[in-house]
């Protein structure tokens, strides 16, 4: 009896430790899956932090096949010895002990979560910080790193969701974990009555909780190290939505915990019990993705173009990226003249074409405007330096005589002649240009800008004024690359804020990077 009990401890050993190695493989060939999306449909991949996950998962799979391994030598050498004595061996605890506190069912948990529950993701794995100074992330989880920055005064985020508006904290503590540790920190619940009503209630109470840290409950400190972090961050303008995760709970099965979640819902974070369902993963023989699994993986995407209105405010920025010849003429050869800008453009050119990649899918079927100051900016720059197929190209793109006459096709149909890249049969030209002084005029003295645009107008020169107010005062998203002024615009909106958690400055989307005209030579400052 005895000796089967062994003999069966073996083979459950052997049977956890292949589960576990085939669980991670396909935990990783699932990422590696979603990876190889973003480089497919993104223009940089990178901005959405993966490798964190697959990182760590890499590594369990590593450390399991290695267990694994060391649990079939010792099946092995105990079936040998059971032959030659007629006995069996127990299996080594530290074996079984590295199987059972695999952390492998931790990253499938969050990957799951993220997979079902989660859109437009950023990032894996990522730090806050709180330090009484509020940043704009931005929602591209490349914030800007601080040297020293006190981990103390930080929390770990496991999933950064939402184009940065949502972040997620898995916990997979168990209910009678989570009790023993409240018990040990002297949190239980006592009853009382309401005046008012007569009912009575459950109160949660420490009694001997002080400011120390050792006698907080750790998801009650979670909880507040989150609030505390997206109280100091911001993606457009808004403090990012906090949820937290807890799987291996479920809520009415103790009154204790049922109160802890309320505290916990305090800090303004939802909590989400119950188990998590995993998802087999779904892969034929050739590892392909099943079809289930491909709609889980898409959903996760980003999706930088949500908060875009029907109509968008075109920056001087862009329109020079849509009429230059690095954006629409393939294999143009670097030349010595060329300004060592314009030869690193043509370099990612290359790797990923701004139209096809950025531009065209922003713009989609939305209807274009620019500002007279932009466009007017727009043709001087292309008059002094443009080549004769950009000029072209800006007659077209701003509906120039002749082609203010012609109808949409035919200036798509032109415009697709001085390209190399495929021309949306939905693009909207020519760009209508709007006066933009009498709306932003009308604006300021119908109080329809807040307080801090006074503010804003102060550092911004007369064509940026023209554009990021136009979008402002109409309410329209202005896309632009000029990342340096949006930045300073955010930095004054936020300095400026006296509490107003309403405020917000110009809807603008920035994009990663622009095309100069080729025209631009080595030394030229226009």
């Amino acid at each position: 009896m005895e000796d089967t009990k062994e003999n069966d401890q073996l083979q459950n050993s052997q049977t956890l430790a292949e589960s576990l190695v085939g669980r991670c493989h396909g935990l990783l060939a699932e990422i590696d899956a979603f990876q190889e999306m973003l480089v497919q449909t993104q223009r940089n991949p990178q901005m959405v932090e993966v490798r964190s996950l697959r990182s760590n998962v890499f590594s369990e799979t590593r450390t399991l096949e290695k267990v694994k391994e060391q649990v079939e030598e010792f099946v092995a050498a105990a079936a040998a010895a059971a032959a030659a004595s007629g006995g069996d061996e127990e299996i080594e605890p530290r074996l079984m002990h590295a199987l059972r506190s695999s952390n492998l069912p931790f990253y499938e948990t969050v990957w799951n979560i993220a997979k079902t529950s989660c859109s437009g993701l950023v990032a894996f794995g990522k730090r806050f910080y709180w330090d009484g100074v509020e940043e704009e992330d931005g929602g591209g989880g490349k914030g800007k790193k601080r040297p020293g920055r006190d981990k103390r005064k930080s929390v770990f985020v496991d999933i950064v969701a939402d184009d940065g508006e949502e972040w997620v904290k898995v916990s997979t503590i168990s209910g009678t974990r989570l009790l023993f540790e409240m018990a040990k920190k002297g949190w239980e619940a006592d009853s009382e009555s309401d005046a008012e009503s007569g009912d009575e209630r459950t109160v949660l109470r420490n009694d001997e909780y002080s400011d120390d840290d050792d006698d907080e409950l750790e998801l009650v400190k979670l909880a507040s190290d989150m609030r505390k972090a997206a109280d100091c961050t911001r993606v457009r303008y808004r403090h990012a939505r906090l949820r937290l995760v807890v799987p291996k709970i479920d809520e009415g099965e103790s009154r204790e915990i049922d109160e802890l979640f309320k505290i916990i819902r305090g800090y303004g974070i939802t909590v989400e019990c119950g188990e998590c369902t995993l998802d087999a993963f779904s892969y034929g023989k050739d590892s392909s993705l099943g079809a289930a699994a491909k709609l889980h993986l898409q959903q996760l995407l980003p999706t930088p173009f949500k908060h875009f209105t029907s109509t968008l405010n075109v920056d001087c920025t862009l329109l020079l990226a849509l009429v230059s010849d690095l954006s629409h003429i393939r294999d143009i050869v670097p030349s010595p003249d060329l300004h060592k800008a314009i030869i690193r453009q043509l370099e990612v050119e290359r790797e990923r074409p701004l139209l096809n990649t950025e531009l065209w899918p922003a713009m989609g079927a939305r209807e274009l405007l620019c500002t007279e100051e932009a466009a007017q900016r727009m043709r001087e720059i292309v008059d002094t330096i443009g080549t004769e197929t950009e000029k072209r190209r800006t007659e077209l793109l701003l509906g120039a005589p002749p082609f203010n006459s012609w109808e949409r096709d035919s200036i798509l149909q032109k415009f697709q002649e001085l390209s190399d890249n495929q021309v949306p049969a939905d693009l909207k030209l020519p760009i209508k240009i709007v006066e933009a002084k009498a709306v932003v005029d009308s604006a300021v003295k119908q109080d329809k800008l807040p307080e801090v645009s006074s503010k804003v107008a102060q550092i911004l020169s007369d064509i940026n004024h023209s554009v990021f107010f136009y979008g402002w005062a109409s309410r329209i998203t202005t896309i632009s690359s000029n990342r340096t002024v949006v930045k300073q615009v955010e930095a004054i909106v936020e300095q400026h804020r006296n509490g107003d958690e309403q405020l917000e400055g110009p809807p603008v989307w920035v994009c990663d990077t622009a095309r100069s005209l080729i025209g631009k030579e080595r030394g030229r400052k226009d």
